[in-house]
């Protein structure tokens, strides 16, 4: 349970990393900023991506729109759940409590991506599309703006 997790918090990172989804939309720089503090780590860790923009429209075709709406749900559930722990963190105050805060956030983490419909695998596999395919990133935008009332 521990990888799965982490594996969302590094999906939390990257997507987050965009600020929100106007931005997304907006932002067609080559490399966010956030891109540049762990791209070492990116690059050791995610070879597929350097393979990813010769498959970016097949990528973007293989996720449907149900995953896309599934996706938005479960960011924004996971994003609520990461926000309060982020505040729960800071009034921390030994390390015991802390744990506490962090298992709690990942144990609902999971069960909101999964309360969407979705496996974890699949919400960082589109958490991952999104970093290397801009029509992906454009459509999880457009869904998240809608449950934000602005489209």
């Amino acid at each position: 349970m521990s990888l799965r997790s982490n594996l969302i918090y590094t999906a939390l990172f990257a997507a987050s990393t965009v600020a929100t989804p106007a931005a997304w939309a907006q932002v067609q720089e080559p490399a966010p900023p956030a891109q540049e503090y762990p791209s070492p780590a990116t690059e050791a860790q995610s070879p597929p991506m350097s393979q990813a923009p010769q498959g970016n429209s097949a990528a973007s075709a293989q996720i449907s729109d149900q995953k896309i709406e599934q996706f938005a749900d479960a960011y924004v559930a996971v994003q609520t759940i990461q926000e309060k722990a982020a505040n729960d963190l800071q009034t921390a105050k030994e390390p015991a409590q802390a744990d506490q805060v962090k298992q709690k956030a990942e144990s609902d983490m999971i069960a909101a991506v999964e309360k969407s419909g979705l496996k974890v695998d699949e919400f960082n596999h589109i958490v991952e599309t999104m970093t290397a395919n801009a029509d992906v990133r454009e459509r999880v935008a457009a869904k998240l703006q809608e449950r934000q009332g602005g489209g």
